[in-house]
Formats: C-alpha cells, structure tokens, sequence
C-alpha cells in the first residue's frame, strides 16, 4: 500500500515538472510578442465573455494547438454558439444510463426525448460536456472534426441540464469559443513561469523596435491617427457622403481603432495591429451599442463592453463588423494617395473576413432562408379591412390614427413588381411615368434623398394592369393635385434607411398578427422572391430580362454587361401580364379619403407644424 501511495505521489510530481519544462521549452520558442502578450494580458481575456479560440490564442500570444492541448489536459473547458438551433432540453440524470462503469448514458432523438423536457430554440453559449473535453480536444488537435450529440446548457439548475440539437452537431476547430475568466486564470498561471531574463530581453527589443519604427518613419507619417481622422472626415468623405450623419458614424466606427488600440502614429500602424484590433477587441463589441449607453448610461465602447460582459446581449454582427473594417481601410487608402504613409497596412487584409471560412460555413448553414408567400398567406395579407373596402376606418375624432395609404399601396407594389422595400418608399411622382399605353416605375437615385443596393439596381419596372385597375393613376393626380411631389409623402426620412424605416416596422408587425414565423423567412422581401419565381416558371421572359426586371446584373459576359440594352417597360409588360394575381377581392383605392389619411398622419408626425410633406436630406 505505501509504495502504491509514493507511486502515485511520484506520478504527480513527474507530471508538474514536465508541465514546468515544457513551458519553459515554449518560454524559449516564444517570440517577444508573444512573450509580452502572455506576460501584460489583454482586455480581451478580462471582460468576462467568450472569445472563438484563435482570438484567444491571439489575446494570449500561443498558438490554436497550445489552447486545444490545455483543454485535453482538463485546464479549459470548450464552448459553442448556437444561432435559433432547434432541439431540446433535459436533465442528465433523466437520460437512460448506457454503462453505468463508464457513467455514460443513451441520449434519444426530439421524438423519443424524456419526459419533463422541453423544445427549444437554442442561441447562445453552450458548454462541450466536461467528461468529453479531453477526448474533443484530443481530436481535435489532430485536425480532425469531433461529433457531439449534446451540450451542457451554462448555470441555472444545479443538476446539469443537457441540450441535445436536432442533429448532430459537426465541431471544427474554428467553431471552438473558450471563456475569458478561464483563460485568464491560465495566462497569469503561465505568465508566473516566465523566466525575467526572458522579459527583460522582451521588453529591450520592443523599445528598440519602437525607436528604430519611429527614427524611419517620414515626418507626415508621424501624426497622430486622430489628426488622420479629423482631416479624412473633413476633406474626404463629404465628397463622397451626402449625408453628416452617414460622415459622423463612420468617424465614430473608425475612432474604435484608436480607442482601443490607442492614438497611435499613422507610419507605425501595420497589418498585425490592425488584425489585433479586427480579432480580439472588434469582436466583443455589444450590437446597438447606443442601447446600451441608454440603459447603463455608459459613455465608451469600453464601458458598454464592461457593462454587458457576462450577459446574453448580442455581439455586433459579422456584416457590421466588416463594415468596419472597410471604413478603416478606406481611411488608410485615402492616406496613402494622400502621402501621410509610403504604404498601405490594409492591403493584406482586403479579402481577408472578420469571420473565418468555417464560421462563415456556419452561420450561412444556419441563417433562415427568405422563402415566397403561398397562396394562402397572400390571401391573408390582402385580406386586411384597407383592401376589402379601399380605405382605412376613421376615429371618433373623424381622423386616420390606425390607416396610411402605403398600408395599401406597398405591399401591391411588392407583390406585383418584386421591388425592394426601400426602393418603393422614396419613390417620387415624377419616377412614375407612361410608355404608351404601359405604367413603369422609374428606379433611381437622381435625388440626395434615395440610395440603391448598387448600379444594377437602376432600371424601369413595368406596372401590371391590376393596380392600374385598383386606382393606382387616379392615386398619383390626386398627390399632384395635393401639391406632394412623393408617392408615398406620409413616410418620413432618416439617414440609415431612408423613407423605408416605418414600412419595414409595420410590415413586420402585420405579418406576426397573422401568424406567420418572424424568423427571417416570411418578410416583405419574400414578395420579391414570389414574383420572381413566377416570372422564371411561368412566362417566357428571358433571362436576362428577367434578371434586369428584378434589378440583377444580366450577366458576367462582356456583351450582357456593357452592350446589351434594357427591354423596354413595354416589352417586359407582356410577359408580367401573362401572371394572374390573386387580387380579385382587393377594393379600388379611394383617393379622396387617402389624402386625408395622409395629412392626418402628417399633422402627427411634423408636431402642429401643419400638413407639409417634409423630404429628406436635399
């Protein structure tokens, strides 16, 4: 019994002094980078959330390999986030045991799950069971994938809940998130077995290494990034920008770089920090920032980071984040032509994503796709009392509270020209026009007022007769008549999207009371989908007519992009009018009462400063 003891004391003491050497061996291996950034620590590893595994070998200066291998020797825990991912709920100890020496246990499918479990939608974090870490990570390491039926879903109940996805989830080493409170107990656990020769060579060499930048840098290039900032804003971008809103949130997105990577000299900004910034600190940051200085009266990115680590409150997206990233780059290339530096740190990074291939694999898999209307739901949508009678019901009052005419009006002009939302809503009088006997809207952006997705997006739409059936011409000379240059004059302007801000809002809130899943599939845009099916399934349209009609480039071939002319409305028309709409019980518009429901909405809206119709930015 005694020496089985000593054995096993001995086994304990051999397996801490290869822990010590090996990390004394990688100690040596180290740059000084990593060596700095293991020892100081970043904000990153102390704000408390979770971080994809290669932000967090970044953040602690080791490589993916070195994290994988302190998971398989039980010192982190590995974690995955789940977007809307059905499955269900349950307590382990209700799973049926499968070898009770092993402890492990049959895990069912949704239609065989124990009683007392629940179907859930699961978004979040969830934890990699800790009986199977070592193992995952173990497999992972050697490059390959790792199977997992169920997770361990973080706090709560005190016996452990398990959520077990519809499928099997397929784990990439991408995919892997690990906690920032465990990786920082390891950093400063690892950082303690630093040798101070080691430091101290680190720190001399990035001293010299600053002086030896900022001794070659050209004297322009030595300028602060915020005078970088303050003349890019001012003698760039109102070139390009017609908006000073739109000029004051990309100011505020490129100042995050100097937040938090600091007010550094434009000449020693490289691609490595600028990466840094992209992974580690872009990457934690809360989407609506603005709501969260509106609920924990927070006054910097900083402290909105702090204020909600630890909580459920989204990350900003991938696409924001990109977004970003470009207007830095942009700013960087405007340096560039402009002489502040002799080259351009962005240029390694222009194909380069805020997400990796397998994460972008990831959330593209799991993002709802846009699907049409059937022919039941349109039923429903143009069932709403404005169409079965034209008009909207008054109050008491005798005034429109509850009708706008886009109520009826957009969603006709959806279903019938499968234009974009916001491509209908700044629509103005004078972009709706005859070619013979023909009705076309113009689509373009000849006023400051409008914005299309791209160039493509100019063309003229043909009209189906239906809505000319339904008052659409005697709708547009009553606006005339009015004096409202707008087809659509009761929708107000904002800089983010444009005249399409309310629409969207009560586009979606009418669809949820009718029942249908707000989960991305069943949006206005699914119109844009329906009548372009129909078009491809049930005319004789070409394509490349079909494509413009739709606002797509034609083709990529040299003659659909640049000597192929558009079809005429005319000619588009008469394969539109070979599509049947189901609005047979749809009402003509009354016009008169519509214009009364515009200025009511537009006496509500201007505050009793009258009935004037107010454009956007001009």
């Amino acid at each position: 019994m005694a020496k089985l003891i000593a054995c096993e004391f001995l086994a304990g003491w051999r397996r801490k002094l290869w822990e010590i050497e090996r990390l004394q061996l990688s100690n040596a291996l180290m740059n000084y980078d990593s060596i700095l950034k293991l020892v100081d620590g970043s904000p990153a590893l102390r704000a408390g959330s979770y971080l994809p595994i290669s932000q967090a070998a970044t953040a602690m200066g080791l490589d993916v390999a070195d994290l994988l291998r302190e998971a398989a020797d039980g010192h982190l825990a590995l974690y995955y986030r789940f977007i809307a991912k059905q499955g269900y709920t349950a307590r382990f100890s209700d799973f049926d045991p499968d070898d009770p020496e092993l402890g492990t246990v049959v895990v069912p499918t949704r239609s065989n799950r124990p009683e007392g479990s629940r179907i859930v939608r699961a978004s979040g974090v969830y934890r990699v069971p800790r009986g199977e870490t070592g193992a995952i990570a173990a497999r992972l390491l050697t490059g390959k994938h790792a199977d997992v039926i169920s997770l361990e879903v973080i706090g709560g109940e005190a016996q452990s809940v398990e959520f077990v996805p519809d499928d099997v989830l397929r784990l990439e080493v991408d995919q892997v998130e690990l906690s920032c409170s465990e990786l920082e107990l390891r950093r400063q656990h690892m950082a303690s077995l630093v040798s101070q020769a080691s430091l101290a060579a680190a720190r001399q060499a990035q001293r010299a290494t600053t002086n030896e930048l900022l001794d070659s840098t050209p004297q322009r290039a030595k300028a602060p990034l915020s005078k970088v900032l303050d003349d890019f804003c001012r003698s760039h971008l109102p070139q390009v920008l017609a908006s000073e809103k739109d000029i004051e949130r990309m100011r505020n997105g490129i100042a995050l770089l100097i937040e938090f990577e600091g007010d550094l000299s434009i000449g020693t900004v490289n691609a490595e920090r600028l990466r840094h910034f992209r992974d580690v600190h872009l990457a934690r940051m809360p989407a609506n920032e603005n709501r969260v200085r509106s609920q924990y009266g927070t006054k910097s990115m900083t402290e909105s980071i702090g204020a909600v680590s630890g909580s459920e409150w989204p990350r900003m997206s991938a696409d924001e984040r990109d977004m970003r990233m470009k207007w830095i780059a942009r700013m960087f290339r405007w340096a560039h032509a402009e002489k502040w530096i002799a080259d351009d740190p962005c240029t390694g990074l222009r194909k380069e994503s805020v997400l990796t291939k397998a994460e972008r694999t990831r959330v593209q898999s799991e993002r709802p796709t846009r699907e049409e209307f059937t022919e039941q739901e349109l039923h429903r949508i143009f069932s709403a009392n404005w169409f079965l009678t034209g008009t909207g019901e008054k109050t008491k009052a005798g005034t429109y509270r509850t009708f706008q005419p886009f109520h009826y009006w957009l969603p006709l002009l959806g279903l019938c020209t499968g234009a974009r939302i916001n491509e209908l809503a700044q629509l103005y009088l004078d972009d709706i026009r005859q070619d013979g006997a023909v009705w076309y809207i113009d689509i373009n952006r000849k006023t400051p007022d409008k914005s299309l997705k791209n160039d493509w997006s100019e063309r003229k739409v043909p009209l189906h007769s239906c809505l000319i059936e339904l008052g659409f011409a005697e709708w547009c000379d009553e606006l005339r008549a009015a004096g409202f240059p707008r087809f659509f004059p009761e929708l107000s302007w904002n800089s983010t999207n444009r005249y399409a801000k309310d629409p969207i809002r009560v586009m979606s809130q009418y669809l949820e009371r009718l029942g249908m899943p707000r989960n991305g599939t069943k949006v206005f845009h699914s119109f844009r989908h329906g009548i372009n099916n129909a078009l491809q399934k049930r005319t004789s349209m070409p394509d490349w007519m079909r494509k413009r009609f739709m606002g797509h480039e034609p083709g990529s071939g040299v003659n659909e992009r640049h000597y192929l002319s558009d079809a005429t409305p005319v000619e588009m028309s008469l394969h539109l009018e070979a599509i049947k709409m189901p609005l047979s019980h749809v009402m003509k518009f009354h016009s008169a009462q519509g214009v009364e429901a515009v200025r009511d909405a537009l006496r509500r809206k201007n505050g009793g400063r009258g009935t004037g119709e107010i454009l956007g930015h001009a």
